[in-house]
């Protein structure tokens, strides 16, 4: 069973962000929500990607994507970077975070997410 996040919950997870910032909470969608510049630098890459053309239906009734081999069409795509020497930190930052939600009765591990879909 799911837990629902009460005002007090949200009052300590609050409290936490004030103490450790770096991110924020969406409650409804139950989210992290990482900041750029917090725990990581988020980069925009600018390259040139083939065009696609169209779309061939399998036998397995999958879809193979048809691209372009001569058409090149400018795209981005977009990077979140660690830095090596915060690893640790970032780390840390991360259990503490697991701490506080599991104190709270969220779960933070997949299989209690798998095993309410069930």
């Amino acid at each position: 069973m799911k837990k629902k996040i009460t005002k007090k919950d949200k009052k300590i997870m609050e409290e936490w962000i004030r103490k450790n910032g770096a991110c924020s909470f969406d409650y409804k969608n139950k989210d992290i929500i990482l900041h750029d510049g917090g725990l990581f630098s988020i980069e925009k890459k600018k390259y040139k990607s083939h065009k696609i053309i169209g779309y061939k239906k399998l036998p397995d009734k999958s879809v193979q994507v048809l691209f372009s081999k001569k058409k090149l069409i400018p795209s981005e795509k977009y990077e979140a970077v660690f830095w090596m020497n915060e690893l640790d930190e970032t780390i840390d930052y991360l259990n503490r975070m697991k701490k506080m939600l599991n104190k709270l009765g969220i779960k933070t591990d997949i299989q209690s997410l798998t095993s309410n879909i069930s």
